[in-house]
């Protein structure tokens, strides 16, 4: 943009260049190019967050960074040193006065800068604005059929190609927002799906508290979210959900403040069977009965953010199994992890649609969502088979985390609640005969629940 300054101006425009570096690469930026516009540093990429700029190491190693450089380095422009985040792409906007919105440019790849002829004449008066949310790629109209097409396809539709069919038809306006006034909350978050939903949320301005049972692994994550955003209000908590007393002191911590959404992600999928410190077998205690407690203690909290959104993350395991009442810690059958653990995802999406009820009249959401086969360290290292034949097909983290991160930020999810969610859209939660919960199946989970955090919960004197 700064070869075409003077064509703007005399357009009649002002440039306006946003940069997430520091203070004094601005002022070597101004001198360098010979700058006459506004310089504005964003160090915490909120301008970056509210225009939908994206950012990732693949699209920055591209062709195009090369050929610049040296365009750049021929016109005697230096860079020193990369400022800010590294991994950040730019883009381009025209603004009428009024705030009407005349050109749209977002870089894809590194170098991908937006055609300043084509800039220059969004200035020209007359000019009709953008129309307000465009909807979708060009591929969307094929990609949601297809994406039907593939539904009861298990190994397709929740492998990564199922996926990339069904992404195909995102809206890429759907995650252009700011959450710079949200703070959210992430368990197990210091590694895949978990720690993907924490930097995204991260990404998009929100301040992202990290409930890990590992202190030094969460820390760790909290720094490495930190660097990659810029974003500072990323913080670690050490919280082990399967505890319920440890699940109280943390939501001690945490309730001083609204709390605009909790993401209940810590998984475990143990080969042995393994009693909480509470007496409970442990993939129960770690995908139920904990994230019921902090649900419940931090009720008071998400009640009062203007529109707080709690999410579970379950697994597609659970249509393979019902609500099961009789044995859930396994005292009187052979112990299986893997059933365990499908019964346990079969009862958080049960348990979510019991938390949209009970938060009808607040203006609290909950939904729960399965992310497909995703390549994650629990995968690996508790299905070792399993990940070794199906690793070409699986998702990545991120990808597994997309509905996730769609369900928590979107407007176009807000108000959904009590539903089950596959690839940004609603889906059913029974396949097989005879996994369908009756109402007192449902009434013996959320009693049950209920009957287990109430040492922990405080009831207000009259």
């Amino acid at each position: 943009m700064g070869d075409a300054q003077d064509e703007i101006e005399a357009a009649g425009g002002d440039l306006v260049v946003i940069g997430n570096g520091a203070a004094h690469f601005a002022k070597a930026f101004r001198e360098d190019l010979d700058f006459r516009g506004t310089l504005l540093v964003d160090p915490e990429l909120r301008a970056y967050r509210v225009a939908g700029l994206r950012r990732g190491r693949v699209e920055v190693l591209s062709p195009r960074l090369g050929w610049n450089a040296l365009r750049a380095l021929g016109k005697g422009h230096r860079q020193g040193a990369i400022e800010g985040d590294p991994w950040q792409l730019g883009g381009a906007l025209v603004i009428r006065p009024g705030g009407d919105l005349a050109f749209r440019h977002v870089s894809t790849v590194a170098g991908d800068h937006a055609d300043p002829e084509e800039l220059i004449a969004a200035l020209e008066p007359g000019l009709v604005p953008l129309p307000e949310g465009e909807g979708g790629s060009a591929l969307a109209s094929v990609a949601r059929p297809l994406g039907r097409l593939v539904d009861p396809l298990v190994p397709l539709s929740f492998s990564r190609p199922g996926y990339a069919i069904r992404a195909a038809g995102f809206d890429p306006d759907d995650l252009v927002v700011d959450l710079g006034e949200q703070r959210w909350l992430v368990t197990g978050a210091n590694s895949g799906i978990g720690f993907e939903t924490a930097l995204a949320l991260a990404d998009l301005g929100a301040e992202v508290e990290l409930l890990c049972r590992n202190p030094e692994r969460g820390a760790e994550a909290a720094e490495r979210i930190a660097d990659s955003t810029g974003n500072r209000r990323v913080r670690a908590h050490v919280l082990d959900v399967s505890s319920l007393a440890d699940v109280a002191q943390v939501a001690e911590q945490l309730i001083d403040r609204p709390v605009d959404g909790i993401v209940h992600n810590a998984g475990v999928l143990p080969d042995d069977l393994i009693e909480s410190a509470d007496g409970l077998e442990l993939t129960w205690a770690t995908h139920v009965a904990g994230p019921h407690l902090l649900t419940r203690l931090l009720r008071p909290a998400l009640e009062a953010a203007p529109a707080a959104r709690v999410i579970f993350v379950s697994s597609g395991g659970m249509y393979t199994r019902g609500l099961e009442t009789r044995d859930p810690d396994w005292q009187r059958r052979r112990y299986d992890g893997v059933l365990a653990y499908a019964e346990t995802k079969r009862a958080q999406v049960v348990l979510a649609e019991l938390w949209a009820e009970a938060f009808a009249e607040t203006g609290v959401t909950c939904n729960s969502m399965h992310p497909g086969w995703a390549e994650t360290p629990s995968v690996e290292s508790s299905l070792p088979r399993f990940h070794r034949v199906t690793k070409p097909f699986l998702r990545t983290p991120a990808e597994g985390a997309d509905t996730v991160v769609w369900l928590a930020a979107s407007p176009a999810a807000a108000g959904e609640t009590g539903r089950f969610f596959f690839d940004r859209r609603a889906v059913g939660t029974h396949w097989l005969l005879g996994t369908r919960e009756s109402a007192s199946e449902r009434a013996w989970l959320w009693e049950r629940c209920e009957k287990l955090a109430a040492p922990f919960v405080v009831v207000p004197s009259d």
